[in-house]
């Protein structure tokens, strides 16, 4: 026979292209493209009902047939007679006549022959229908983004085997080519840029796989702020130094799953991997018992829980298990966009009845009336069709369809064993669908089959909420209410999903990451990206559609909630989204029905807190907004929580530190550079080092005038948790922009800062540039002759060091600042117990325990208390010095100094060890080991007071 040449032809990758006979057709309107893209993408016949509520969702439905029908005209009149198929009920293609790109890709992507897949490849020429939309039918944009999503998953599976046939037939470079247009179709695809970066290194092109690296750690800092995996960069390694072995990188996931059947998905990973269902083995025991329990009368199984949580899988097993042993499965589902189209899911039941074997033959056991009505909604066989005028409009004639539809469906799911009907998200059906469904569930008598539906009871429209609770108290019915997972459960399909064993750190990760819904962590693990990085796209497509299902008020609050962040209360989203208190409380309560957010108990006396269902919704509602919103909503929540009071249960410390980071986001560098400046001086009232070190430096990237204090700060809370290199690096930032009355303060730290290091010559040469400035201040040289003194008395120069600590109490006198007196008395204490005077050290180090307790800085109460130990315990009050250091250490403790702790645990052993107390002291002491390990100088020691510090 001679080959059939198609009369039309239409090319859906890449720019949409419809031809006759070679030549493209010409219309007047997008519409007619699109009809015929979603006709030959979808290979199925579509009713003009559905067409016309699809295209033109906003005129009523006289007005839609009627700009469907014109469209349909022009259609017909461009086309000609070949390759489309109009008629008076559908649109279909016909396939005798007509070619499309996107069937010939998927059937050859099917096949595993090196040359079927070098066709598919050679046909993706793009992305599906690149370049073309329509501005008024959202219900095309969602086929078109969800139907994009499948094909993009079928290219890149095509070339990812591609490559690898390549590769095995010794033609690398032809595998990198193959690699490189995956890598195109999803950059952030991490196994993907792994497999080129190997497939460029077995191409013997080593500075290509390098610079493939170098880019893609590029561009995850710049996308997505997290560095490669540490597989990726293992390979890395092994290519730069030489040692990449034979082999390849593990297979990328299939790409050809559906975006929404991934918490059911069967497959996920590198090496893809059945992902066996757990955590829902009950779940699916019941549903199986009640199919069983299902002859001679029917029974109902209601499957409900939120979004992600596995509905769809549990349903796909149950009906796999039944079909496998013999049983007749129809399965249909509810889709985004399509609740105008009446009777949509029943349709959809009823052409997959009639696809089954004999299913024609039981359609035509129904009487005529019967497949008249049936005949309304599908195209039946031309033997079953009935003959005779359309019924009239009216009750009788509902019931006469409803009747005809339970007739149908009954019909269609009998066999030896009990039936099963089954439909997915029922909450995005139509009211008739539910309608006829709830009619076929209250007339189970002598029907042997299973109703199973799913839905997510916060998507019920009204009239669904009412269906719901209808089914649920007939006599015959069930629930199944899914919860989230357990950490166990989530390291079980982790473990399941590759040949490696998992460290907890990474299921650690996963659990927080999903939160326990399945589909986030088997998206996650599909995606091959680490937790945490880049949202899986079928995770964020199903948390898109959800936060665009809100009202118009409750969509402006929950934009407010996601710039507040992922906690919120009610008095601060109020003032941010600008709405009354009524229409906040009001928009709350809907995003919590559509499990949204939900409420947060809150302690007495306090607001009420709300939280997002899950924190990816947070991130999806934020990035849903322009950014000229995003800055309007932080500037209003900066400045409600100005007006905050403690009623929200915030401390001042993360009041300021929010206000702050709203500011930066708002646009307001100045403002926020203040806030951060305040709630840096917040958290160190609080000794909350690392925070305030956070503060500081975010001031500074803002560009706050007053950047040398607070360099200078930064230094010395550095020099406090133990991290001298980075506090000298900053102490010499801040002494290099610093005026000259500013600078004698900062030598003085960086005097301490080399002390405390044990580089004496250093501090020594900080406190002559200090001492030997111009217009000092009383009090910087008090406090740098107490210095001096220190750096004297750890020199062994006795002298010098009592001549600094004397001048050091007579400035102190002369100002009458008993904390400056606190600090010479310390020294005087410390000089009198080298000399041997351990009474007159003792007074001392009393009187100045009792000057420096109300010091703001908390260090000088320490090094008194640590002198005052070690003279009690040398005077032989061991018990006394003993308790004396404990509140030292206390102290360290509190105020976060890591080396002043190290030492007083140092100076406590000694003590306890010359006590002859052995078993005590060794616990100080691998407590102060433990401590000094943790000490951030990587330098040599030059001195071994460093060690411990024993004049302060």
């Amino acid at each position: 026979m001679p080959r059939h040449v198609a009369s039309l032809s239409i090319r859906l990758l890449g720019p949409l292209e419809v031809a006759v006979a070679g030549r493209p057709i010409v219309v007047d309107t997008r519409k007619a493209l699109a009809i015929v893209a979603l006709v030959a993408a979808e290979r199925r016949p579509f009713a003009r009902d559905e067409l016309a509520a699809m295209f033109w969702p906003e005129a009523d439905d006289e007005a839609a047939r009627g700009a469907l029908r014109r469209t349909l005209s022009a259609l017909r009149t461009a086309v000609g007679e070949s390759g489309l198929v109009i008629d008076r009920t559908q649109v279909a293609l016909d396939p005798m006549a007509s070619s499309v790109d996107l069937a010939e890709l998927e059937r050859l992507a099917a096949s595993s022959r090196p040359s079927d897949l070098e066709k598919a490849a050679s046909l993706a020429g793009g992305p599906l229908l690149a370049g073309f939309a329509l501005r008024d039918s959202p219900a095309f944009d969602d086929w078109q983004a969800a139907r994009a999503m499948r094909v993009d998953r079928t290219v890149g599976s095509v070339l990812e085997r591609l490559a690898d046939a390549r590769l095995g037939a010794g033609d690398p470079s032809g595998a990198v080519e193959a690699a490189r247009r995956r890598v195109a179709l999803d950059p952030l695809d991490e196994l993907g840029q792994r497999r080129l970066i190997d497939m460029l290194a077995r191409a013997n092109d080593r500075s290509g796989a390098i610079r493939q690296y170098r880019e893609l750690v590029a561009l995850f800092d710049r996308e997505l702020g997290v560095a490669p995996l540490r597989e990726t960069t293992e390979l890395y390694d092994a290519i730069r130094e030489g040692q990449l072995a034979p082999g390849t990188t593990p297979a990328a996931p299939s790409p050809s799953a559906e975006p929404g059947q991934t918490a059911g998905s069967s497959t996920v990973g590198a090496s893809s991997r059945v992902v066996p269902l757990i955590g829902r083995e009950r779940e699916v025991a019941m549903i199986g018992s009640a199919w069983r329990d299902s002859a001679p009368d029917g029974r109902i199984v209601i499957i409900e829980g939120e979004a992600g949580i596995g509905k769809t899988r549990i349903g796909e097993t149950v009906a796999s298990a039944i079909s496998g042993e013999g049983g007749v499965v129809l399965a249909a589902r509810g889709y985004p966009g399509e609740g105008a189209i009446a009777y949509g899911p029943i349709a959809e039941l009823l052409r997959a009845g009639l696809a089954t074997p004999n299913g024609a033959s039981r359609l035509a056991a129904l009487d005529e009336i019967a497949r008249l009505e049936i005949g309304r909604l599908v195209d039946l066989p031309a033997p079953l069709r009935a003959a005779g005028p359309a019924a009239p409009d009216g009750a009788s004639a509902r019931v006469r369809l409803l009747d005809a539809l339970a007739g149908a469906l009954s019909a269609l799911a009998a066999g030896p064993l009990p039936g099963l009907i089954w439909i997915d998200d029922l909450h995005l059906a139509d009211d008739p669908t539910r309608e006829a469904f709830a009619y076929l569930a209250r007339r189970l008598d002598r029907r042997s089959l299973l109703l199973l539906v799913a839905w997510r009871r916060e998507d019920l429209t009204p009239n669904g909420l009412a269906a719901a609770d209808e089914f649920a108290r007939l006599a015959r019915a069930s629930s199944v209410s899914l919860r989230r997972l357990d950490r166990d459960e989530v390291a079980a399909i982790v473990r399941a999903s590759g040949p490696d064993e998992p460290d907890e750190a990474l299921i650690d990760a996963y659990l927080a990451e999903s939160e326990g819904l399945p589909l986030h962590v088997v998206e996650g693990l599909a995606s091959g990206v680490a937790p945490g990085s880049a949202m899986p796209r079928a995770v964020h497509a199903l948390l898109r559609g959800r936060v665009a299902s809100v009202g118009e008020t409750a969509a402006q609050v929950l934009s407010a909630a996601a710039v507040i962040g992922r906690h919120f209360d009610l008095t601060t989203v109020r003032e941010a989204s600008g709405r009354s208190e009524e229409e906040t409380v009001i928009a709350i309560e809907e995003l919590m029905r559509r499990g949204i957010v939900r409420e947060v108990p809150a302690a007495a006396g306090q607001s009420v807190r709300f939280d997002f269902a899950h924190g990816r919704m947070r991130d999806v509602a934020y990035e849903a907004m322009s950014l000229s919103r995003r800055r309007l909503l932080h500037r209003r929540t900066a400045d409600a929580l100005r007006l905050e009071r403690s009623a929200s249960g915030r401390d001042d410390l993360s009041r300021f530190a929010l206000i702050a980071g709203h500011e930066r986001d708002a646009g307001r560098p100045s403002d926020a550079a203040e806030a951060f400046l305040e709630a840096a001086r917040w958290a160190e009232s609080v000794f909350a080092n690392r925070e305030a070190i956070e503060h500081l430096s975010a001031a500074i990237a803002l560009g706050h005038p007053d950047s040398i204090d607070a360099h200078a700060r930064i230094g010395e809370l550095r020099s406090r948790l133990g991290e001298y290199p980075a506090a000298a690096a900053t102490l010499e930032t801040a002494a290099a922009l610093a005026s000259p009355s500013d600078l004698p303060a900062i030598e003085l730290a960086l005097a301490r800062l080399h002390r405390r290091r044990g580089d004496l010559a250093a501090s020594a040469s900080h406190l002559a540039s200090v001492l030997g400035s111009p217009d000092l201040t009383d009090a910087i040289r008090a406090r740098a002759l107490v210095e001096r003194s220190v750096v004297a008395l750890r020199a062994g120069d006795l002298d010098l060091a009592g001549e600094a600590a004397s001048a050091a109490r007579t400035v102190a006198t002369r100002l009458g600042d008993p904390h400056l007196g606190g600090l010479a008395e310390r020294l005087v204490g410390l000089i009198a117990h080298t000399q041997g005077d351990l009474a007159g050290a003792r007074a001392a180090l009393e009187r100045s325990v009792a000057l420096t307790a109300g010091d703001p800085d908390p260090t000088a109460s320490i090094a008194a208390l640590t002198a005052l130990a070690l003279t009690q315990a040398a005077d032989g009050s061991v018990d006394e010095g003993v308790a004396t250091a404990g509140a030292a250490i206390e102290a360290c403790r509190h105020i976060g100094d890591r080396h002043l702790e190290a030492a007083v645990e140092n100076h406590l052993a000694d003590m306890l060890h010359e006590a002859a107390r052995h078993d005590d002291s060794m616990v100080h002491l691998k407590r102060a080991v433990a401590l000094f390990a943790e000490i951030g100088d990587t330098g040599p020691e030059r001195d071994p007071g460093i060690w411990t510090l024993a004049a302060w």
